[in-house]
């Protein structure tokens, strides 16, 4: 009878096996905050990260052309509420695509801080 034949109930005391056993528990319970100080997304995949950026781009910049090509037919004003619409439009794709990306702040995000006079969830 050598160490090799510990009984189980002996293998439970011994701290190393405990601090794999706490190891693999917290590597089970997820990835923490990656170490760049970014965000995660919520749960999308690299494929899906590009299409949701590159889609809210395109998007802002169609909303901004759709608008202004509408001002310029009802007030005549072509080419001038097209332009100006097409680059608010592509302004505002931009920031979103940094919004997403976690490079510029989402103003409307939940906040803990009480900069702005208000309780949250209406308490006084």
């Amino acid at each position: 009878m050598g160490q090799d034949d510990e009984r189980p109930d002996d293998a439970g005391s011994d701290p190393r096996l405990r601090a794999l056993g706490e190891k693999l528990a917290e590597a089970r319970r997820g990835p923490s905050a990656p170490e760049g100080g970014a965000p995660q997304s919520s749960g999308l995949s690299g494929i899906g990260q590009a299409m949701k950026v590159g889609s809210e781009f395109v998007a802002g910049v169609i909303v901004g052309f759709v608008i202004g090509y509408t001002i310029d037919r009802l007030f005549g004003t072509t080419p001038w509420g097209m332009i100006v619409f097409l680059l608010l439009g592509f302004a505002a794709g931009t920031l979103n695509v940094m919004r997403a990306t976690g490079v510029a702040k989402d103003p409307f995000a939940a906040k803990g801080d009480k900069s702005s006079g208000r309780a949250p969830d209406g308490e006084k």
